[in-house]
């Protein structure tokens, strides 16, 4: 009897406790430049806004977020209160090529995507904890409601079917 009590209570309490400790992560500060060479402040930027996140890690993840990026965009580009980032990290990259990196990706953004176009030089460590970091050549999608608190993730090598529950999640928060 008292085994059965006590791995009820262990089951409840960690059933309690994850959606907590979810709820309470924080998207890092980020200060970086967009494609404009504008300083940008995340998750700042986007106070009082629906934020989407859209980050890869590695240069092969340019197709999965590309696509990621393309749709939430066609479904969420013109809705008020909602701004979507595309964000490559590029930290890893070594210094000395990164201009050279940058340049490329500058030259394939349209120009009226390039204030919300940030490429991410610091954080990397914080930010692959914060996506639950697996495959390098995923795109990684984070959702942040008005108060800029993390209310989704997800990641993938396609949109697939990840990609109804997040447009549920930021129709939702849009409302």
């Amino acid at each position: 009897m008292k085994l059965s009590f006590v791995a009820l209570f262990a089951a409840v309490m960690i059933a309690v406790a994850f959606p907590i400790c979810a709820a309470a992560q924080q998207f890092p500060r980020l200060e970086e430049e967009n494609l404009n060479e504008q300083q940008v402040v995340l998750p700042d930027a986007a106070s009082g806004k629906v934020a989407v996140f859209v980050m890869g890690f590695s240069k092969s993840s340019k197709t999965p977020t590309e696509a990621w990026a393309k749709r939430i965009q066609s479904d969420f580009g013109k809705a008020s209160g909602f701004a979507l980032y595309q964000m490559p990290v590029l930290e890893a990259v070594p210094k000395m090529i990164r201009g050279m990196v940058i340049s490329g990706i500058k030259k394939g953004v349209p120009e009226n995507e390039r204030a919300n176009f940030v490429p991410v030089l610091h954080n990397e460590d914080e930010l692959k904890k914060l996506v639950g970091f697996k495959g390098e050549d995923d795109a990684y999608i984070v959702v942040l409601d008005r108060t800029g608190k993390v209310s989704y993730r997800t990641h993938g090598a396609s949109v697939g079917p990840a990609y109804a529950e997040l447009n549920a999640q930021v129709q939702a928060l849009l409302k």
